[in-house]
């Protein structure tokens, strides 16, 4: 029993005598967030990217079959696949969908007048936030939103477009995947 009990305070004591002493934390340096490169000329990825016709039927799918055959014409006309992406960034964005006339607007969210290749003319604004920029382009009774979202790899960024018609039920959306080209 006397040497239990004088076992005992040693036993007790190892595991703290065990313990080594942590060193001091490092101060935190904070990360700078990286400067998003947007400029260049983009080539779509379409294995990666929605098929729009099949998203259009897909969206369509539960109205008959007049109000299917109207919406579709206006959704073919107004949301376009491109090939590629022409982006030139400064003070303000020129943006290039495919062989459309450039969109230039500043990147304050300053509206500008384009005019499509159809003679079809836009409001269009432009603004920007880290990895993500919003172009809004508002025609004759709707909406297109285009959010261009770089990849933290900086070589591919999703185009998501967002057709906003007041009669129409629901917005219709698709994406398109673009790789940087060398």
């Amino acid at each position: 029993m006397r040497l239990l009990l004088f076992l005992l305070p040693c036993l007790l004591a190892l595991p703290a005598a065990a313990q080594k002493a942590k060193p001091a934390a490092k101060p935190v340096e904070s990360v700078k967030e990286a400067k998003i490169d947007w400029d260049g000329e983009w080539t779509l990825h379409a294995s990666q990217s929605d098929k729009l016709d099949e998203q259009i039927d897909a969206h369509l799918k539960d109205l008959n079959f007049a109000m299917k055959l109207f919406w579709k014409k206006k959704l073919q006309s107004a949301c376009r696949s491109f090939n590629k992406l022409d982006i030139l960034a400064g003070g303000s964005f020129s943006v290039t969908l495919g062989k459309e006339r450039p969109i230039d607007t500043p990147a304050d969210g300053t509206e500008a007048d384009w005019k499509r290749s159809d003679d079809v003319v836009f409001k269009a604004t432009l603004t920007k936030e880290g990895p993500t920029m919003i172009q809004t382009l508002t025609g004759d009774g709707y909406t297109l939103k285009h959010v261009y979202s770089m990849r933290k790899d900086g070589n591919s960024l999703a185009l998501q477009v967002t057709y906003n018609h007041p009669k129409l039920d629901n917005p219709f959306t698709y994406k398109l995947i673009f790789k940087r080209n060398d």
